[in-house]
Parts: C-alpha cells; sequence; structure tokens
C-alpha cells in the first residue's frame, strides 16, 4: 500500500490557498483579510491532507503534525468572521466623502462586498472635516493584509503645523496613476483589487482614525502579481493531483498484480490456495510416483 504523504498535502494546500486568495483580491473580489489570507488556505491544506490520506498508509507523526500546524491558521482566520459584513468607520468626530469617475461614496458606506471604486486613469476629489483644527500632527495611512496594517504613507518624523487652523481638507487629483503606480511594483506595474484601507491623524486639538474598502478596477487580463499567483495556484494543484492519482494508481496496480497471482494459483490446482495447502502435491520437476503412500520419499 502506498504511503500518504500529510505533511506535503498540506503544503501544498497551503500554497494553492494563498495563491487562491490573491486571485480573487486581484479580481476585486474579496480584500486579503483574515478569511483569505489565513481561514481559506487551513481549510483548503486540511483538505488536501484527508483526501490524500484515502486508501494510504500514513505516518502517524506526520498526520498529526500536519492537523496541529493547521490548527494556527484556521482558528486565526475564524477571528475573521466577525468582521465579514464590517463596514467602514471613522473615529473622533472626522468625516470623509470622496467621488471618482465611476463611484461616489462615504467611508463608513464602504464595505468588503461594496467597496469605493476608482480607476487608476480616473480622477478622484475628496472632502475631509475634522470637529476642530488638528494642531502639530501626524498622520499616517495603511494597507491591512491578513489583519495586519502596513504603513503606505506618513509624514515622516516632521509635524505638520497646521498654521491657518484648517478644519477642512479637500483634494482633487485628476488621474490616481502615480499613486497607484507608487504602491504597485517599482518597475511601474500598475495594482488593481479590493483594498482595506486605513489611516489616522493625531495632534494637538484633536485625533481622527479610520478605514474602508476601495476597490482599484483594471485590466482584465490582471496584473503581474495576478499571473504570478495564478501560475503558483495551478503548479501545486497539478503536483498535488500527481500525488494523489499516481500513487492510487500504484495501489491499484498492486490489486491488480494480487488478483492475477491469485488466478495463477487457481488455474495451475483448480483451487485458490491448493498449491499452498496441499502437501502431497508434487514439487516442480519430481515425479508423481516418487512419493509413498504416507507422502513421504520412495526409497525406490
Amino acid at each position: 500500500m502506498p504511503r500518504a504523504k500529510p505533511l506535503t498535502s498540506m503544503f501544498l494546500g497551503l500554497i494553492f490557498g494563498v495563491a487562491l486568495a490573491v486571485i480573487l483580491q486581484q479580481a476585486g473580489v474579496w480584500p486579503l483579510d483574515k478569511l483569505t489570507v489565513f481561514l481559506l488556505p487551513g481549510i483548503i491544506a486540511l483538505i488536501f491532507v484527508l483526501i490524500q490520506r484515502i486508501g494510504r498508509a500514513a505516518s502517524t507523526t506526520a498526520l498529526v503534525i500536519a492537523l496541529v500546524l493547521l490548527i494556527a491558521p484556521i482558528a486565526y482566520g475564524l477571528t475573521g468572521l466577525g468582521e465579514l459584513n464590517e463596514s467602514g468607520e471613522l473615529n473622533g468626530g472626522c468625516t470623509v466623502e470622496a467621488a471618482s469617475d465611476i463611484d461616489t461614496t462615504i467611508v463608513t458606506d464602504t464595505s468588503r462586498s461594496e467597496p469605493f471604486d476608482v480607476e487608476p486613469d480616473g480622477g478622484l476629489t475628496w472632502f475631509a472635516t475634522s470637529p476642530g483644527p488638528i494642531l502639530d500632527h501626524e498622520w499616517e495611512i495603511w494597507v491591512v493584509i491578513g489583519g495586519f496594517e502596513y504603513v503606505v504613507a506618513d509624514n515622516g518624523e516632521e509635524r505638520e503645523p497646521n498654521t491657518d487652523m484648517d478644519m477642512d481638507n479637500i483634494g482633487d487629483e485628476p488621474s490616481l496613476r502615480g499613486y497607484v503606480e507608487d504602491l504597485g511594483f517599482r518597475s511601474g506595474e500598475q495594482i488593481q483589487g479590493v483594498f482595506e484601507v486605513g489611516g489616522f491623524i493625531d495632534g494637538d486639538g484633536g485625533a481622527c482614525d479610520g478605514f474602508g474598502f476601495v476597490r482599484v478596477s483594471g485590466d482584465f487580463l490582471g496584473t503581474i502579481i495576478y499571473w504570478i499567483a495564478f501560475i503558483i495556484a495551478l503548479l501545486a494543484l497539478i503536483i498535488y493531483l500527481i500525488l494523489v492519482f499516481v500513487g492510487r494508481n500504484a495501489a491499484d496496480a498492486e490489486d491488480v498484480d494480487y488478483a492475477k497471482a491469485a488466478l495463477a494459483g487457481t488455474a495451475v490446482t483448480g483451487l485458490p490456495g491448493a498449491a499452498e495447502d496441499d502437501e502431497d502435491a508434487p514439487l516442480p520437476g519430481e515425479r508423481p510416483d516418487s512419493r509413498g503412500d504416507d507422502g513421504g520419499s520412495s526409497d525406490f
């Protein structure tokens, strides 16, 4: 019987799951949150392990190690179920409204399933307010991936004084391509997909923080990130299928060989196993009358 490979199956499942999460994100279906980065790969890896185990002998130690290693991503990913229907959020009394060439929104109206749509080559205007002037402040913008915040822009170590005592922030950009490319590859590769974007402003006079969901539309052929993820997912799936079906075919071949051997024994002796059980059957090359009546060898 072929042996199962639970650890190999687990790693292939995790790789396939993460690549699938990136494909969904780049296609604008869902952001890279706890559900897609941890829960989805964990469940897929568990299924890979269990399917590859069917009909095979497996090392108990390897199987237990694989299952224990999958507890962490699945458990952490399950905490994302509470954020499934989460909408954008703003704290501190601030408001943010935005409009692109294809959509308008208030940050608190966005969600994972209904993000704010923007086009890389399109324009963007926004209007943000605070309840009072925030002086000598710092600010930061981040993107959330798998529940962790990754800073993409900030004002560094220099605080901004806001000497005009402004409580409004108005912006109008005719094209977002420069901003989008700054978040992509250094070569200027355009990014796309749905993102959870957050930020804060904090200084004398007040502080605000919050997050929302933005979908950057793009070419249906996708980006380099999309195709890398697609190729990785395809390779992981092909290797796994080979692991499953080649081993299974080997097991079937063993069964066929066993059946042929049994049939061969039946053809020679007339009954299965008769060649082994009949002690009086002549040995190969031995004359049938060379044994005595008692089954012993004849002295003649």
